[in-house]
This record gives C-alpha cells, sequence and structure tokens, in this order.
C-alpha cells in the first residue's frame, strides 16, 4: 500500500552472501515488498579482508544470478556500490560534511556501502536491511507504523522491529538497556546497523562525525591494513546521544513484525535453512527464543561454531 511518506526497503548484500541470501532474501521481501514504494539491493563490489571476504570470488556470478531470478517475482533496483571518488565526495559530503568517507570500518567490514545504500534511495525514509535478518510476524502494516512513530516523535531517529518473537511477559531478554515504553514497545539510545528505518534527510542539518576506534582497534586495523574507521553503528548512536535522540523497537498491529539474526554460519545452520525460514513464518520456535534476539541453540546447533571459537581462543593463548 503506497505511503504518503514514500519509503525505500534496502538491503545491503555482497557476494559471500549468496549460500544464505538465496533462502533469506525471498523471505525478507514477501514480508516487506508490497509495503513499499521501492526495493533497493546493494551489491558490494570491492571485496573486504579476513572473513569479509570469505568466498567472494566463487559467489559473484551466482549472487548475480540470484538476483536476476528475483527480478521476475519482485519489482526490485539492483545498485552495485559505486566507489569512483565524485560519488565517495557525494557521499562524504552528504552525511559527513566533507571529502572523505572510508571503504570498510577498522574490522574490514562494510562502511561505506551502508550509506551508499541510504544515498541512493529514492525516498527520505529507508528501511534498510542486511541480508540475514529474519522476519516473523508478518505484518502489512509495519512500514506505515514505523513511518508515524518517526514522524509523531522527533526524539526518534530511528525504528526498527522488536527483536525476537514477543515473550508472554512482553520483556526482552539479555538487554539491560531497552526502556519499555509501551506494550511490546522499547526505547534504545544507540541503533545496529542490521536492521533500521531513518529519515535520512535528518543529515541535512547536522553531520555525522568520523572516528577511530579505541586503540587496540586501531593496532588490529593498522595490523590487517584495514582503515582507522568506527563502526557506522557507533557513530549513529553517538549522533543520537549528542541529540538526545532514541531507537524505538516495537512489534505493530496484529502479529506485528519482529526479527531474528544468526549468531554463527554453520553447515547446520545452511543445511535447514528453509525449515528454519519456515518455523520462523509460523513462529513454531521454543519459549526459550522469545524475546532474544539471536537465534537460540535450541533452535539451530551451534556446536561447531562454539567448538572452533574454543579452539581459536586456546591457539592464541598457546602462541602468544
Amino acid at each position: 500500500m503506497p505511503l504518503a511518506n514514500k519509503v525505500t526497503l534496502q538491503i545491503n548484500l555482497a557476494p559471500g552472501d549468496y549460500p544464505h541470501a538465496k533462502f533469506i532474501l525471498p523471505h525478507q521481501l514477501k514480508t516487506l515488498a508490497e509495503q513499499v514504494d521501492e526495493v533497493l539491493l546493494v551489491v558490494d563490489t570491492r571485496a573486504s579482508k579476513g572473513r569479509f571476504a570469505a568466498n567472494w570470488a566463487e559467489n559473484k556470478e551466482r549472487m548475480d544470478g540470484l538476483l536476476e531470478d528475483i527480478k521476475k517475482t519482485f519489482p526490485i533496483t539492483i545498485a552495485p556500490v559505486d566507489y569512483s571518488p565524485a560519488v565517495k565526495k557525494q557521499i562524504a559530503e552528504y552525511f559527513f560534511g566533507g571529502q572523505y568517507i572510508p571503504d570498510k570500518d577498522f574490522r574490514g567490514g562494510p562502511f561505506y556501502a551502508y550509506f551508499y545504500g541510504l544515498y541512493k534511495a529514492s525516498h527520505n525514509y529507508v528501511f534498510h536491511l542486511d541480508s540475514d535478518i529474519f522476519l516473523g510476524g508478518g505484518s502489512q502494516m509495519w512500514i506505515a507504523e514505523a513511518v508515524d512513530k518517526l514522524q509523531g516523535n522527533p526524539e526518534f531517529l530511528v525504528a526498527s522491529p522488536l527483536p525476537g518473537p514477543p515473550h508472554t511477559e512482553g520483556i526482552l531478554v539479555w538487554q539491560p538497556s531497552a526502556k519499555k515504553v509501551a506494550p511490546y514497545t522499547f526505547e534504545f539510545d544507540g541503533m545496529s546497523t542490521r536492521l533500521f528505518m531513518i529519515n535520512r534527510s535528518k543529515f541535512l542539518s547536522e553531520k555525522l562525525s568520523l572516528k577511530k576506534p579505541n586503540l587496540r582497534s586501531q593496532l588490529k586495523a593498522i595490523v590487517q591494513g584495514n582503515a582507522n574507521a568506527e563502526l557506522p553503528e557507533v557513530l549513529i548512536s553517538a549522533y543520537m546521544r549528542h541529540n538526545g535522540q532514541k531507537r524505538v523497537d516495537f512489534l505493530g498491529s496484529g502479529e506485528g513484525v519482529w526479527s531474528l539474526h544468526p549468531p554463527y554460519r554453520t553447515k547446520d545452520f545452511y543445511d535447514n535453512l528453509p525449515e528454519l525460514i519456515e518455523r520462523v513464518e509460523q513462529n513454531q520456535l521454543p519459549a526459550e527464543q522469545q524475546g532474544f534476539y539471536d537465534i537460540i541453540d535450541a533452535v539451530c546447533d551451534w556446536s561447531e561454531a562454539r567448538a572452533k571459537l574454543k579452539a581459536n581462543r586456546w591457539w592464541k593463548r598457546k602462541k602468544f
């Protein structure tokens, strides 16, 4: 349903996302595409370093083919990230009031690609999603309700779906910074770039500030050859606190919309993705998942990932 204030759904993708995006992207579009006026799929064209560059080359053609297939079902616009100096200068000026914007953050993760997506959107209201976010509830009114919240309260800079399926006691689990302000509605003083709705025109009057991460992270960036750039969500969170603004997470009317995020990537995760998506869409999840934003062990077997993390920590202690 078209809105008086038009909205772009903007999803960031990279070739390495193909193994999960081939299942999760159609799931995301099924929930959101008919609620917005534009669907913009932003595809990174410059590989990161380390884990962010995993399987980049071998999955590039597969990702291109996936997007062409999706165009047959959903009205999408595909926007490869343009790293040319002239475009980078425009985006740096729009968001930071300067001529410089880093390509990647201090970890080698995406930085410029996030702001490129916001800039390329045809409409000021942008609902951004990372490609690995699951959506439950299925409400076809959430986008309109989010716009109303941002318009109706100038303290809200960002709106997001409820983290995790709604808890029977109306709480969020392991999120002490959340302030409950209404049923299934919570305020935060920071944001996450995993998913958020924002009115990007807010940055026309007051710009974001580029910052360096802490000293340890700066040293890590130097060693790994990355930019000394703090994470975008940290910069936007600092902007929010400076201006006395908040993020609002809410379920919405009816079944609403809620989100889940996979904390790891394992063989079990990929093998069971179609079934996991169906369970999310039908809310056939254990009670322990209620109110928690990351997919728990009872839903997906994360033992493989935890074993690797434990082994890596042991090796670092032994080596250093």
